[in-house]
C-alpha cells in the first residue's frame, strides 16, 4: 500500500488525488494552514515537532511505500532510522527547497546521517538532484527527477489577458527584486510587484513601482494576466525557484523575461529568447526594453511560451509519474 504523508493541508493535489484514487492513503501531519500562505523557516522547524507526527504510529508495514511530502521527513527519518516507527519497503521524499548555502550544508549531513536502503528523493531540479548524488551520496537509482506542475488557483477568466503596458514580477522564494528596480530605474513603464511581507524590497530604488504583499492567487493571476511583459528575477543560488509563477505565465501564453536558471530552463528549453544572466542589470534592463518597446521580439517571447505550454499539457500527468516512482 501507498502512503502519502502531508506537511501541510490541499498541497500537491494533482499527486495526491491521484494516488488516493487508486488506493493510497493520505494523512495530514502538520498544522492546518492556508495552502497558498508562505512559510517561514520558523513556522517549519515549529511544525517538525507537531503533536501531528504521532498519526504516523501504526499507519505502514515494511511493506508498504510512502511518500513525504515536505520538511516533516527530517523527523519521520529520524523516528525510521531509531527504529520508533517500522521501515517501509521505499520511502521517498519530496518538496524540500533550500536556497541558503549555510542551510544547504546542514541539511546535506542531516540527510547522509537519515539515509537508509530504500529511501530516495524526488528533485524538481537537476541541481537539486546533483547536490544529492554528488555531495550528499545518495546512489542516482534512488534520485528521480519530477518536471513540477499541478493545476493552480485563481485562473484568470480568458478575457482579462490583455497587455495594459505594465511590467509584472512575483513570486516569494529567490527572488532579486532590487535587481530589477535596478533595471527599470530609468524606465516610465508601470510596474506591480507581488511579493511576501517577508520579501525585503528597497523600493526607494523605484518609487514609481506597486508594491503588492500577499495578494489572494486570483488578484495576483489577473496583474499577471493584464500586463504586457512578465519579469522574474531570479537570485543564482537555490534549487527550485519560480515554477509556479512560471505556470501561471505559461497557462496565460504571457511574455516572459527572466534570470537564466535551470529549474526554468527545464520548462523552456536552454535556448529560451527571454533568458538573461543572473546579476546583471544591464542584461535585465536591455532585454526588458526590447520586450516592452519590440512588437516582433514580444511575439517571439509569447510563441516560445505557447510551445512550452503545449509541450507540458502533453506530458504524462504529475500524479501518474510520482506513482511511477514509487512503483520503481
Amino acid at each position: 500500500m501507498i502512503h502519502v504523508l502531508l506537511s501541510q493541508n490541499d498541497v500537491y493535489r494533482d499527486v495526491v488525488d491521484h494516488l488516493t484514487a487508486g488506493g493510497a492513503k493520505a494523512t495530514l501531519i502538520g498544522p492546518t494552514i492556508a495552502p497558498s500562505a508562505f512559510r517561514s523557516k520558523a513556522s517549519i522547524l515549529k511544525a517538525m515537532l507537531s503533536p501531528a507526527l504521532l498519526r504516523t504510529r501504526g499507519l505502514w508495514t515494511k511493506n508498504d511505500r510512502v511518500l513525504i511530502i515536505g520538511w516533516q521527513a527530517l523527523p519521520i527519518l529520524a523516528m525510521i532510522r531509531c527504529g520508533l516507527l517500522p521501515r517501509p519497503e521505499k520511502v521517498l521524499v519530496m518538496a524540500c527547497f533550500i536556497h541558503g548555502a549555510r542551510a544547504r550544508r546542514i541539511v546535506n549531513w542531516l540527510w547522509r546521517k537519515l539515509y537508509f536502503p530504500g529511501m530516495g528523493f524526488i528533485t524538481f531540479s537537476q541541481g537539486e538532484a546533483r547536490n544529492l548524488t554528488g555531495t550528499v551520496g545518495i546512489p542516482s537509482e534512488s534520485v528521480y527527477f519530477h518536471l513540477w506542475r499541478q493545476a493552480l488557483y485563481g485562473a484568470a477568466d480568458p478575457a482579462s489577458i490583455t497587455d495594459d503596458g505594465s511590467v509584472f514580477a512575483g513570486g516569494y522564494s529567490n527572488r532579486d527584486y532590487d535587481l530589477l528596480l535596478r533595471a527599470m530605474q530609468d524606465m516610465p513603464t508601470p510596474l506591480n510587484i507581488v511579493a511576501s511581507e517577508r520579501n525585503a524590497i528597497d523600493q526607494q530604488l523605484r518609487p514609481a513601482t506597486t508594491v503588492y504583499r500577499d495578494l489572494p492567487e486570483a488578484e495576483f493571476e489577473l496583474l499577471l494576466a493584464r500586463s504586457r511583459v512578465v519579469a522574474m528575477p531570479l537570485r543564482s543560488q537555490g534549487e527550485a525557484c519560480g515554477q509556479s509563477v512560471l505556470l501561471r505565465v505559461l497557462r496565460n501564453g504571457k511574455p516572459l523575461v527572466t534570470t537564466r536558471h535551470e529549474s526554468i530552463e527545464a520548462y523552456l528549453g536552454t535556448d529560451y529568447p527571454g533568458f538573461v544572466k543572473h546579476d546583471d542589470v544591464d542584461s535585465m534592463r536591455t532585454t526588458l526594453q526590447r520586450a516592452l518597446d519590440d512588437a516582433a521580439f514580444r511575439e517571439t517571447l509569447a510563441a516560445a511560451i505557447r510551445v512550452a505550454g503545449r509541450k507540458l499539457d502533453q506530458r504524462e500527468g504529475p500524479g501518474q509519474e510520482i506513482e511511477h516512482f514509487l512503483l520503481a
